[in-house]
């Protein structure tokens, strides 16, 4: 036995075991790199196409994208990268059943698009010059009254799908002058109301804020008759 282990056998042997090892290790790590590979992404779905008097107003909005392709290509990869849409070129106003789109990574291949098909909703986008109303709400400081104000502009430009639009009945500054005295200026957002007294959102309103110049003067009191003597 001692003869054994001084021989060269043992040496031989654990080469060639480290040898296979080795073997084992760098054909694993080429399979590996080799291998296709697939993975999911969640993306943010996109719009093309879509002409300037349309809006749309309902889509899904994101899709599954599955991608293949070796391990290289998916080191460093960001969402940025990848792309799925919508093409909208030619459509109007409706419900739309449109096919998905994508443009995948250099080196990468696309095996799953889910859902494959969205359905889009397209309505017009309508702009109008509205005139504001101006209401006034709250009372002054003690001793002073509002003796007169001005607005800048007096009218915006407000756009929406024409759904939100139609609503529309008022646009309205609401000004509180709670507290104020001598001359106060405050910037504030107009406020649109349907018919019904209810506000409207969904609206894209320019210049989103109005310059109020607001002055207030003294109350003056009046002077108290002097009382006249009774004559004898």
């Amino acid at each position: 036995m001692e003869k054994f282990l001084r021989s060269n056998n043992l040496a031989r042997i654990i080469a060639i075991f480290l040898a296979v090892i080795l073997w084992l290790f760098v054909t694993g790590d080429k399979i590996t790199r080799t291998t296709p590979t697939r993975i999911s992404y969640e993306v943010p779905l996109q719009v093309e196409g879509l002409a300037p008097e349309y809006v749309v107003t309902d889509i899904p909005s994101s899709v599954e994208i599955m991608l293949e392709g070796l391990p290289e290509y998916f080191v460093d990869l960001t969402l940025e990268e990848i792309y799925a849409f919508v093409d909208l070129s030619g459509l109007d106003s409706g419900n739309h059943l449109i096919r998905v789109q994508d443009k995948p990574p250099r080196g990468l291949n696309t095996v799953l698009l889910d859902p494959e098909q969205v359905r889009v909703s397209i309505e017009g986008y309508i702009s109008e010059d509205f005139e504001l109303e101006v209401e006034i709400i709250g009372e002054p400081a003690d001793g002073w009254k509002l003796a007169d104000y001005s607005i800048v502009p007096e009218t915006v430009l407000i756009g929406a799908p024409e759904s939100i639009f139609e609503q529309v009945a008022r646009m309205v500054l609401l000004i509180d002058i709670t507290g104020m005295r001598l001359i106060e200026s405050v910037e504030l957002t107009p406020v649109a109301y349907n018919e019904e007294g209810n506000r409207v959102n969904g609206l894209v309103i320019d210049p989103s804020l109005i310059t109020v110049r607001l002055e207030f003067e003294r109350i003056v009191e009046p002077e108290q008759p002097e009382e006249q003597e009774n004559e004898e």
